[in-house]
């Protein structure tokens, strides 16, 4: 062989052992999987049938040598659902500084479920299922974080694999229990939830498929949680909420980006949350011109012998109708469960507080569907009362008993949702008509209504 061929012999096996280290340094493991988990959440009392909850947590583990990625979303079946901008994510983990794991209450690192009743609804977190240095796990193990402390306790076969069995115990006793594989994550998990006034669930999930995914099928998914994380950073709903109004400005992104959301996601985990985002988007156009048909139709209306009911305060009178700048908040005024904002009634006080010295009457009208029924209106009226005492209103509570925002126009017809704002002029006119929460100024609170009484109230001295 010649001394050329020697050299190039060399470089060739150099260009090798040089491309093999970058693959293990620069590139992820060979390496993403779409882990599968199916799981429920119920309740120590009462009827298991009523009182679960099942859930699919499906997430895709992209390991890199310190740590990796894990994309995820929740699917939600029964006892209500989290607005679909949060059934998705995409989480650090980091190896080298000790085990660690994610299950933090209400947060956007964590999948979330929301359980509801008539009592309450509640953010419940779900524990993610990669553990950070989840795979220096041993028969030594043990580790705190916040009020619990995890301890290793045993090695067990869990549906043919080898794992850890863990448990996590604070001062009141166990909190959660699960078996981690010995590459780190979760293949079961049985867990104790608390919510609402001490309502006690029994939340579980279980691995049921492990899918290796090829370059190409990874990714897709990375560009699919990119696009998506994106967009939800690009209509401002980083915080979590347990109910999403799209204002005029985020439904036009969102009409802006739908069809490349539902492009970049399919054959992938985020195209689940693509078809929901389609459905809330037709839903929204279906409720913006309902609501905007009902708008025409009331402005000009004049408000007359409504029959409402006087449920707290003193100052009211349907006299009052005219003569007067009057604000009519229709909305359910429950006591539970209490949910922020509040149906917007403290900016709404604090601006009845602002105004009721020149002439501006505010007034809280319960539109509660259990009206309708005699038997229960004494109910609703405790609950009333509790919920204006709890938030100190000044201004007077009324009931609907007779269905008087029918006539108004019952943004519920229209897919849409209380609360129901109405300002009358001095003449008793129905002048401005808004279904929903305003926007909350920092100064101003409801900056827009504060504009719509402040113009009648200047029109008037004139």
């Amino acid at each position: 062989m010649s001394q050329f061929q020697n050299l190039s012999s060399r470089k060739m096996k150099l260009k090798l052992i040089l491309s093999l280290v970058l693959i293990s340094v620069g590139s992820p493991l060979d390496a993403a999987e779409l882990l599968t988990y199916s799981g429920q959440m119920v309740g120590e009392k009462g009827d298991p049938a009523a009182t679960t909850k099942r859930f699919t947590l499906a997430a895709v583990r992209d390991g890199r040598n310190e740590g990796g990625i894990l994309h995820w979303i929740v699917v939600e079946d029964g006892r209500g659902a989290i607005p679909w901008p949060h059934s998705y994510g995409s989480s650090q983990w980091m190896d080298g500084n000790g085990i660690n794991v994610q299950a933090a209450t209400a947060s956007r690192n964590n999948p979330q479920l929301l359980y509801k009743n008539e009592e309450l609804k509640a953010y419940v977190a779900v524990t993610l299922p990669q553990l950070a240095d989840g795979g220096k796990l041993n028969q030594e193990s043990i580790w705190k974080q916040g009020p619990v402390t995890y301890r290793v306790t045993e090695r067990q076969s869990v549906e043919g694999q080898q794992t850890w069995r863990v448990l996590g115990f604070t001062n009141f006793g166990v909190k959660r229990t699960f078996w981690v594989n010995d590459e780190g994550y979760i293949v079961r998990l049985r867990e104790n939830v608390t919510i609402g006034r001490g309502d006690r669930f029994d939340l579980e999930y279980d691995l049921k498929n492990v899918e290796k995914l090829d370059e190409d099928t990874r990714g897709k998914v990375v560009t699919a949680f990119d696009v998506f994380n994106k967009f939800r950073t690009k209509v401002d709903i980083e915080k979590l909420e347990k109910e999403i109004v799209w204002d005029d400005q985020q439904l036009e992104a969102f009409r802006e980006d739908i069809d490349r959301l539902v492009s970049v996601s399919a054959d992938t985990p985020l195209s689940a949350v693509a078809r929901l985002a389609q459905t809330d988007l037709k839903a929204q156009k279906g409720r913006s011109g309902g609501v905007a048909t009902l708008m025409t139709r009331a402005i000009g209306k004049v408000v007359e012998e409504p029959g409402f009911e006087l449920y707290r305060g003193s100052d009211y009178s349907e006299d009052a109708f005219t003569g007067n700048v009057t604000v009519l908040h229709f909305w359910e005024y429950r006591s539970s469960p209490l949910e922020q904002p509040y149906g917007q009634v403290g900016y709404l006080d604090f601006l009845y507080r602002k105004y009721k010295d020149e002439g501006v009457k505010v007034v809280g009208v319960v539109s509660n569907t259990l009206l309708e029924d005699p038997a229960e209106r004494s109910r609703v009226r405790v609950n009333a009362r509790k919920f204006a005492s709890f938030m100190n209103l000044g201004f007077p509570i009324v009931a609907d008993v007779k269905g008087y925002i029918g006539k108004i126009g019952d943004p519920r017809g229209a897919g849409a949702k209380l609360p129901l704002f109405i300002v009358l002029d001095q003449k008793g006119r129905i002048v401005h008509y808004k279904a929903g929460y305003y926007e909350v100024d920092r100064d101003l609170g409801l900056k827009s209504l504060d504009s719509v009484v402040k113009e009648l109230l200047e029109a008037a001295s004139e």
